[in-house]
């Protein structure tokens, strides 16, 4: 029972990587494939590693760096699927690496306040990871912010791996930080907690990738006609925010692009 709790995630890592291949997602989020195909690598060279201390301790640590270099990439493509409407607005260009910087700077706040007990390339490892923890939660939220705002389709494989990375994001700042305060003491319920919210990610990944991703609707040739570029597709989005500030804030944004 203990083997199939602690292992959940490599089965269910196995299932979403079977069906991000026979539903050709590669194609449509190429890192977030090159994420699932990692970790499933990954757990397998933990795996047999486990009753070997020494080599155990280096393949955690590198697998938890090729984590967290794709997951950031990952959730950086995310940003730029959701936002594609968007990228003619000067300031949406802006918002990814202000999230990163943002993370990169909490992160190094906490290192600060609770020093972590390693160094050496392993301190740095937990600065990013916990960097990365804190950009995953604020595009989660933004994703749904802009679901909401600009009425997206919430059946995209985009939105599936920002729910995903955002619930376990979440749950792993909090209890990181929880663990921080009580200590040693508190480490199997931080492993099994951690365990448990991965598995739970994956299964919302599985849940949003158990199916070919619907396709948006193509202009007809009188809409293609009148917007050889595409850019007036923002106001039939636009019109749809219930918030008239956000429409007039977007709109006058165009404005000064032009």
């Amino acid at each position: 029972m203990n083997a199939i709790v602690w292992y959940m995630p490599l089965y269910l890592l196995a299932l979403l990587l079977f069906l991000m291949l026979r539903n050709r997602a590669y194609k449509v989020c190429p890192w977030f494939f090159a994420y699932v195909a990692f970790g499933n690598a990954a757990d397998l060279a933990r795996y047999f590693a486990l009753n070997h201390p020494r080599p155990y301790f280096a393949t955690y640590w590198i697998t938890e760096a090729g984590y967290c270099l794709l997951g950031i990439l990952a959730m950086y493509e995310v940003f730029r699927i959701v936002l594609r409407s968007l990228a003619r607005i000067w300031w949406a260009r802006n918002i990814f690496p202000a999230l990163l910087i943002a993370g990169i700077s909490l992160s190094l706040v906490r290192a600060h306040t609770l020093p972590p007990r390693v160094g050496g390339l392993l301190f740095y490892i937990l600065i990013g990871e916990v960097a990365v923890r804190f950009v995953q939660v604020f595009i989660f939220l933004g994703v749904g912010t802009l679901v909401a705002l600009f009425g997206l389709r919430w059946r995209r494989y985009s939105i599936g791996i920002a729910a995903g990375f955002g619930f376990y994001a979440t749950v792993a700042l909090l209890v990181t930080i929880k663990f921080s305060d009580l200590g040693p003491r508190f480490r199997p319920l931080f492993n099994l907690t951690s365990v448990a919210a991965y598995s739970l990610a994956t299964l919302i990944w599985i849940w949003f990738f158990r199916m070919p991703e619907e396709k948006e609707p193509q202009p007809t040739p009188e809409q293609a006609a009148s917007t050889p570029d595409g850019p007036n597709r923002y106001p039939d989005r636009l019109k749809r925010v219930r918030q008239p500030w956000v429409y007039r804030i977007v709109l006058e944004s165009r404005r000064w692009m032009r």
